[in-house]
């Protein structure tokens, strides 16, 4: 039992070792190697557990889904009007991006990865349709007020509203002056309403 525990122990140590490296310093600059001196183990001890970079970050980018699909639906489930629930994920971008900046510039690095690296693709393109689906079930369509989103589908909707308050964190996240740039995020929020 105590070995099992201690495997499990490791397997977390490394776990986070690599999600730490990662959301620092981003893929391109972290190696099998860096991981494993940052955790304290020994090389063959990745390999043994993770068998391979692709491996190990799939694992992460696994860990950074449970994460924001968990933010996200208690976000959006802390309100019962669609206004609210908007303004609610709009604060929660926002939060993101002055509270947990590494959580965020992870999510693009992987994003941009997902592009080269197929197994990438397919864990973010699942993260995209949850996040999508989240949002969906927890909008009302018939509240939203502006005219030219009425009669488009709540998927429709739903990968917009992802797409601005996502694509504008980017872009928040780049700017040299975030503080105007913060503007954008509650435009978004009032050309949704």
């Amino acid at each position: 039992m105590q070995q099992k525990t201690n495997k499990e122990n490791t397997s977390v140590k490394i776990l986070t070792t690599a999600f730490e490296c990662l959301s620092t310093r981003g893929y391109a600059n972290v190696s099998m190697r860096n991981i494993a001196d940052e955790a304290g183990v020994a090389l063959s001890q990745l390999a043994y557990y993770y068998k391979n970079k692709e491996k190990l970050f799939t694992e992460v980018i696994n860990m950074m889904m449970d994460q924001y699909l968990n933010e996200i639906e208690t976000t959006l489930k802390s309100t019962a009007d669609t206004k609210d629930k908007l303004a609610s994920l709009v604060r929660y971008f926002k939060e993101l991006i002055r509270e947990k900046p590494k959580l965020l510039r992870l999510f693009i690095d992987f994003t941009a990865q997902s592009l080269w690296i197929p197994s990438f693709r397919e864990q973010l393109d699942s993260l995209f349709n949850a996040i999508t689906e989240i949002i969906e079930s927890n909008l009302s369509v018939d509240t939203i007020a502006n005219k030219s989103l009425m009669g488009r589908s709540p998927k429709c909707i739903a990968k917009l509203v992802f797409g601005t308050l996502f694509g504008t964190s980017i872009q928040i996240i780049l700017s040299s002056d975030r503080d105007s740039a913060f503007e954008s995020l509650n435009l978004a929020e009032n050309l949704l309403n």
